[in-house]
């Protein structure tokens, strides 16, 4: 009995210890999967976060996302994102979260940027300070409890530091364990790392792109002005004093001096089709004289090489269309050029327009320009519509060209719609050729030589101010002014003009032709202030821009500044003629 008795007994502690063991078990399991569950719902908000992050497109605001998500991922008291002085001895506050303190800058300690090297992290780390040692620049934010990652960029250097942390104030209502969340912190970090990266590429893609839109309208501008210089004085020179010998060398710089100007403006249109902001104007023209615009100012070229260039209307009949006369002129200009330039002597080149199709409001239009040149090699056929590329290396070198004409070309007829197709055979010929639809207009406008002589006699007697800071330029524009009867008065920059509009009689001025970069007062200042006064003639006064500035936003700015036409520099005396012509009507 005695002995049974210790059996069971025996066999109870067993139990017991089994017992005991399998709650222990149990407890275990449930401690695991709360951590796994925990992790999860970690990596959920981790991803959440990582979302919100990959749709912000400004810098300042991905930071306070981030810093948002250290404390809502990782239950700490505190986040911020530091980015780091250009120098490497301070972090300036970008974003935070529970950190009242926008624009914060900390001196770091050189102890302590020696100890973590922070200028020049080689990997991705995660740095745990608990507690937080009193050279800490986080000691000056009263952490006691800090974990942080540097944001390493592309070129292996940090860009600022992600960091977390506790407070001496509250740290009895955190329970900051850094090996409980130091994994996960590195997994957020590299996540926010890589978005932080990408959206700095693209800022400074972005900035570079408008530094260079800058650079060029500024060298458009510098350019421009001593050219409107040359190419007027030599006009000048050439009505009033020049022997035929000189002549002929004064257009030959003439010449050179416009290929500049055409050289300039290719590099802008590139420049503007590369950034999307390339659009065509919508106005009224005549067809025919668009053609024979092109023909007569490449007939010397052609003439001195013996070839004969002939214009084919064949069945068309509606000339007066609406559309970009100036970019279809520089399409036509560009391919005719060519054609010129790479076929031979006594060669032979065809201006072709057709019409394809015609309804009550449109018209297409087929254009071909066909040469019997030295032609293009089969596998060059794809390489000449490539900005700053030609059909053969050594074509640059024999025939001159930057490899812009042709690329700039077929851009302008993609966005009118179609594309420029070639055919060429080597030692045959060319044929570069294109189709483009046009509005028909119903109120039939002509330009011809007659009219726009019978226009300019029509402004014989007027008077008009010349304003810009350049003499030269005022020079220019009085002498082109002068040949048509107009009495002119000069002012050198903005504010000369709005005293002396403002000290003339009413109806004293019929026209301003207004430049726009002066000092003093620019001339969208000047047009306002004379526009504002209280006097029925100025605000009737058609005031026309004269610069430089040759952008259609630079168009855009002088019409909303309440000046009625834009004159482009180089001025063209048909140009200004023109302008002044429909202000007068």
């Amino acid at each position: 009995m005695h002995n049974d008795i210790k059996a069971l007994e025996k066999r109870i502690a067993d139990l017991q210890s089994r017992i005991s063991y399998y709650e222990l078990a149990e407890q275990r399991t449930r401690h695991v999967q709360h951590k796994l569950d925990s992790q999860v719902e970690m990596l959920t908000h981790i991803h959440e976060y990582t979302q919100r992050a990959l749709h912000e497109h400004d810098m300042h605001m991905l930071s306070e996302i981030i810093a948002e998500g250290v404390v809502g991922v990782f239950q700490v008291e505190c986040g911020a994102v530091f980015t780091i002085d250009p120098l490497g001895d301070r972090y300036i506050l970008d974003g935070s979260c529970n950190l009242d303190t926008p624009g914060l800058e900390l001196s770091l300690c050189e102890t302590w940027l020696k100890q973590y090297e922070i200028v020049s992290f080689k990997k991705h780390k995660v740095y745990v300070e608990s507690p937080v040692p009193e050279d800490s620049p986080w000691a000056s934010l009263g952490f006691v409890h800090a974990v942080f990652v540097p944001v390493i960029n592309i070129e292996r250097k940090c860009e600022a530091i992600i960091l977390g942390g506790v407070t001496a104030q509250n740290k009895a209502f955190y329970d900051f364990d850094a090996t409980e969340i130091a994994s996960s912190f590195m997994v957020y970090c590299q996540q926010m790392n890589g978005i932080y990266n990408n959206l700095i590429s693209l800022e400074k893609a972005n900035r570079a792109a408008k530094e260079k839109t800058i650079f060029l309208t500024n060298l458009s501008h510098e350019m421009r002005t001593p050219l409107n210089a040359i190419i007027g004085m030599l006009h000048m020179y050439m009505k009033n004093r020049g022997t035929h010998e000189v002549e002929k060398e004064i257009q030959q710089i003439e010449v050179s001096s416009k290929f500049l100007v055409n050289l300039i403006n290719e590099i802008l249109d590139i420049s503007k089709i590369e950034e999307g902001v390339f659009v065509l104007d919508r106005e009224g023209f005549d067809l025919k004289s668009v053609v024979e615009d092109v023909y007569g100012s490449l007939a010397q070229t052609a003439n001195a090489k013996k070839q004969v260039v002939t214009l084919d209307f064949g069945n068309l009949r509606n000339f007066a269309l609406i559309g970009d006369a100036t970019r279809l002129s520089q399409v036509l200009i560009n391919l005719v050029s060519n054609a010129i330039k790479f076929t031979p002597q006594n060669g032979k080149i065809e201006i072709v327009c057709r019409e394809l199709v015609k309804g009550d409001d449109r018209i297409l239009i087929k254009f071909a320009v066909k040469d019997d040149g030295i032609g293009i090699a089969p596998g060059a056929l794809t390489d000449i519509f490539v900005p700053f590329k030609q059909a053969e290396n050594n074509i640059t070198k024999k025939y001159g060209g930057t490899g812009l004409g042709l690329a700039i070309s077929q851009r302008i007829v993609n966005l009118m719609g179609n594309e420029i197709r070639v055919e060429s055979e080597l030692g045959v010929g060319s044929s570069f050729e294109f189709s483009v639809w046009f509005e028909i207009d119903k109120d039939v406008w002509v330009d011809d030589e007659t009219e726009g002589k019978s226009e300019a006699a029509g402004l014989a007697g007027k008077r008009l101010l010349v304003v810009d800071d350049v003499d030269i330029n005022r020079e220019i524009v009085c002498f082109m002014l002068g040949h048509m009867g107009i009495a002119t008065e000069q002012a050198e920059n903005g504010q000369e003009a709005v005293e002396m509009v403002k000290a003339s009689p009413e109806g004293y001025y019929d026209m301003v032709l207004m430049d726009v970069q002066m000092p003093v007062m620019d001339g969208y200042t000047a047009t306002k202030e004379i526009k504002a006064m209280d006097r029925q003639d100025v605000v009737e006064l058609p005031i026309i821009a004269m610069t430089a500035n040759a952008f259609r936003e630079d168009v855009e700015q002088a019409l909303k500044s309440g000046m009625k036409a834009h004159i482009k520099k180089p001025i063209e005396e048909k140009v200004l003629y023109e302008t002044l012509s429909k202000m007068r009507q």
